[in-house]
C-alpha cells in the first residue's frame, strides 16, 4: 500500500492580514488586490479591515471582495482599543501580518517569503521586508522608501540603518537576520510586519508599533527575519508640502497623546541618549552634515532621491520642534 504524501501547500499555516482603513478605496483595493493574488493556499487566508468609519466606498468595496470588515471605533491604527490591537484579538491566523492600506505586497510569492523563516527557523521570532525604489515615483516617495517614513527616527530605524548600510546581518541564505536587544534597540515600524499569534500573546499582543518590536526584545525574543526578494510598494507621500504636514500632525499626536503608558518612549531619560538625539537633531538642523550623507549615498546607489537628504531631514527636525513647543502652548489637540 503506497504512503499519502501531503501535498507542498499542506505545510502552510492559516494567516490573517491586519489592514487599517479610513477613506483611502483606491489604496485599499490596490493592499487587497496584492493579498488575494499571493501564491499561497487562498482558503488559509483571511483579510481584515479595522475601518475608522469610511464613507468613500472603502467598506463597500472591502465587502465585495470578502475581506472582513472590523469597526475601529477610535479611527487610529496605534494602541489599545485601536485599529491593530483589535485586528489582533479578531485574528484567527496562526501567523498574523500587519500592513498598512497604503502598501501593495510586490512578490507574487512575498507571503512564502515572510512566512517560512517563521516556520522553520526556531530562531526567528518576527519577520519585516524592505520597500520597494519604484522609479516611476515622485522623488519623495523614492527617498522615504530608502530611508524609512522619518529621517530623524534613522539612527534607531532598521530602514534606515539598512539602507546606509550600518547593521551587521546573519546571512542564512534566502533571508538575513537581526537580533535586537533593549541595549541595541532599533525600531521596525508596523507597516508590514509578521509575527506568530502565540509569540504576541505572550507579550498581551499588539499596541503601539515601537511597543511591540521593544517588548519582544526585552523579553529574548527580539530576533528579526528579513527575506532578500520581499518588498512592498508604499506609497508614502506624494508631495514635500503633505510630507510636512502629515508630519506636524503625528507629531503633535505623539506628544500631546500617544506619550502617555507607552512602554518605548523617543524622548530619552538617560544622559547619554539625550546627547545621541541632540546630536542627531542638530545634525539635521545644520544641513551639511546629511549633504554629505545625501551625495554619498547617491553616488553609491546611483539614486538621485538621495539628494533629498538634508533637505527632508532638517523639514523632519523642524516639524517635530515645532509640534513640540505649540504641544507645551496648548496641550489639548
Amino acid at each position: 500500500m503506497k504512503r499519502k504524501v501531503k501535498k507542498r501547500s499542506e505545510k502552510w499555516p492559516s494567516v490573517s492580514f491586519v489592514v487599517c482603513t479610513y477613506n483611502c478605496k483606491d489604496y485599499a483595493k490596490r493592499c487587497f488586490t496584492s493579498m488575494l493574488n499571493q501564491d499561497y493556499p487562498q482558503k488559509k487566508i483571511e483579510i481584515l479591515a479595522l475601518d475608522g468609519g469610511s464613507t468613500d466606498g472603502t467598506i463597500e468595496l472591502a465587502k465585495k471582495m470578502g475581506v472582513k470588515v472590523i469597526n475601529n471605533p477610535a479611527k487610529l491604527p496605534e494602541g489599545r482599543g485601536r485599529g491593530k490591537w483589535l485586528g489582533f484579538r479578531k485574528a484567527k491566523g496562526e501567523i498574523v501580518i500587519f500592513v498598512d492600506s497604503d502598501n501593495k505586497l510586490v512578490e507574487k510569492d512575498w507571503l512564502k517569503q515572510m512566512v517560512s523563516p517563521l516556520i522553520n527557523d526556531p530562531n526567528v521570532n518576527f519577520a519585516i521586508c524592505r520597500m520597494s525604489v519604484v522609479k516611476s515615483d515622485k522623488l519623495i516617495n523614492r527617498y522615504l522608501s530608502l530611508m524609512g517614513t522619518d529621517p530623524i527616527a534613522g539612527y534607531k530605524s532598521i530602514d534606515s540603518l539598512l539602507a546606509l548600510r550600518k547593521l551587521k546581518l546573519v546571512d542564512k541564505g534566502d533571508y538575513y537576520t537581526y537580533t535586537i536587544t533593549p541595549k541595541n534597540f532599533i525600531i521596525t515600524g508596523g507597516f508590514y510586519f509578521a509575527v506568530k499569534k502565540k509569540t504576541l500573546q505572550k507579550i498581551g499582543g499588539y499596541t503601539q508599533d515601537t511597543d511591540v518590536v521593544y517588548n519582544l526584545a526585552k523579553s529574548g525574543m527580539g530576533t528579526v527575519a528579513i527575506p532578500k526578494k520581499a518588498h512592498v510598494h508604499h506609497l508614502i507621500i506624494k508631495s514635500v508640502n503633505q510630507f510636512l504636514k502629515k508630519k506636524i500632525w503625528w507629531a503633535k499626536v505623539y506628544f500631546r497623546k500617544q506619550r502617555k503608558g507607552r512602554d518605548f518612549d523617543w524622548i530619552p531619560s538617560s544622559p547619554w541618549e539625550k546627547i545621541k538625539l541632540g546630536t542627531v537633531m542638530m545634525s539635521n538642523l545644520l544641513v551639511v552634515p546629511q549633504l554629505i550623507v545625501g551625495i554619498e549615498m547617491a553616488i553609491k546607489d546611483r539614486e538621485s532621491s538621495w539628494l533629498l537628504h538634508p533637505f527632508i531631514g532638517w523639514l523632519t527636525a523642524f516639524a517635530y520642534c515645532y509640534a513640540y513647543i505649540t504641544s507645551k502652548l496648548n496641550p489639548s489637540l
